[in-house]
């Protein structure tokens, strides 16, 4: 029963659910397919039972973490932001089949309704985690929201792209929200600037070079967005597509051409072109605007942040994908940094921007077994609570301008 399980693991860190077949599972465990259904009853019990010792594996680890914490004298706030990246970074870099897992876990999460509560149960792990480790660096009650922070930041520092300047630009990321904690400016990231040149140097070369082809790619995009790695195939896209098996075959011979394809799409719709842009100038949205805004969301297509979180799994793990990383990892912020800016009424810098996306993305996953209704107003208190943090109200915000 563990070689099953651990193979699932062992899966889940290189290849993700597309290659955990029953075939695949029990050739790397050692044992035939009919033990799967012998020790478990089906492959979906199997799959809940390797999510449930990734979690207990998981807890050991915080736990050693917080062992490793013990001391006499209460740490500072300005020991948080080096132990915040130096737990993050070792999450993702020792602990990278864990870290997987959670994020398999996530991706079915926002899919399949049942697996929500799975999913819930890490985020409980880590709220619990996050308001310790808080507390003994002198920020009590931000557990919650630091556990945001660390789900954005460690999804995007599983990519590995250059690792002394990743792991730089990972400090100024924690240092940037250990300022927000403490209620101070947001200090310059130079790292990240320099990564941000060089990541507008380093895009990925075009493969859609024609209407068919980015029709394809749409449909290949969708597939990908709502059913998974494993649904996209030929076969699907062209029928999500309205075209003829032959014409996406024609077009992307491979499965690995299908794929880049899909993940350039993904990436067309959510990074746009060029440098970070400041927003536009902005008032202040008042409470019941920013409920209103989170009840009444612009229209968007609300598949691309599943297919996003696809394309950032499959960035850390595939070599011929990780040209996306740099992207990913230093040019966010743009669409996310407008609506900051009028949160807080003032201008913002592209590290809060950063650190803002990184919030929301994190948030925005613990939102999985709620409602559309629920996960509004939870998104909406989040935005106010995180306005309330760093010290910024609209009633105080118009007064000092008027």
């Amino acid at each position: 029963m563990q070689r099953l399980v651990q193979a699932v693991l062992d899966i889940w860190e290189c290849e993700g659910a597309s290659g955990a077949s029953a075939r695949a599972i029990s050739r790397l465990a050692q044992t035939p397919v009919s033990g799967i259904y012998h020790h478990f009853g089906s492959l979906e019990q199997l799959f809940l039972s390797a999510h449930e010792q990734a979690q207990r594996d998981s807890e050991r680890w915080c736990a050693a973490r917080l062992a490793e914490l013990d001391g006499v004298l209460p740490l500072s706030r300005d020991a948080f932001p080096t132990l915040l990246a130096a737990l993050i970074d070792q999450w993702c870099e020792t602990e990278r089949r864990l870290a997987f897992a959670w994020r398999e876990c996530q991706l079915i999460a926002a899919r399949e309704l049942h697996y929500a509560p799975v999913c819930d149960r890490w985020a409980a792990m880590w709220r619990a985690f996050w308001e310790e480790v808080c507390t003994r660096c002198g920020h009590p009650g931000r557990g919650a929201h630091t556990a945001y922070l660390f789900d954005g930041e460690a999804s995007l520092h599983l990519m590995r792209w250059r690792r002394p300047v990743d792991r730089a630009g990972l400090e100024e990321m924690c240092a940037g929200w250990n300022d927000w904690l403490c209620g101070r400016p947001v200090r310059d990231s130079d790292w990240r600037r320099f990564a941000r040149e060089q990541a507008d140097l380093a895009l990925p070369e075009p493969t859609i070079t024609s209407g068919t082809m980015e029709q394809i790619a749409d449909a290949a995009a969708d597939v990908l967005a709502l059913d998974g790695m494993a649904a996209l195939t030929h076969r699907a896209v062209a029928a999500r597509a309205g075209l003829t098996l032959g014409v996406v075959s024609y077009n992307f011979r491979s499965s690995a051409e299908l794929v880049r394809a899909a993940f350039e799409m993904i990436y067309r719709k959510v990074v746009a072109s060029g440098g970070w842009t400041p927003p536009p100038e902005a008032a202040i949205m008042t409470d019941e605007e920013l409920f209103a805004r989170y009840s009444n969301p612009p229209p968007r297509n609300d598949r691309i942040l599943p297919a996003l979180d696809e394309l950032m799994l499959a960035a850390a793990r595939d070599a011929d994908l990780r040209d996306f990383a740099p992207q990913l990892r230093y040019r966010r912020g743009r669409t996310s940094g407008g609506l900051l800016r009028a949160i807080l009424g003032r201008d913002i810098s592209p590290l809060e921007a950063a650190l803002f996306s990184g919030f929301v993305s994190g948030h925005r996953k613990t939102c999985f077994s709620m409602t559309a209704g629920e996960a509004a107003q939870a998104g909406a208190r989040a935005m106010l609570d995180l306005r309330t943090m760093l010290g910024t109200t609209a009633a105080s915000t118009q007064a000092k301008s008027a």
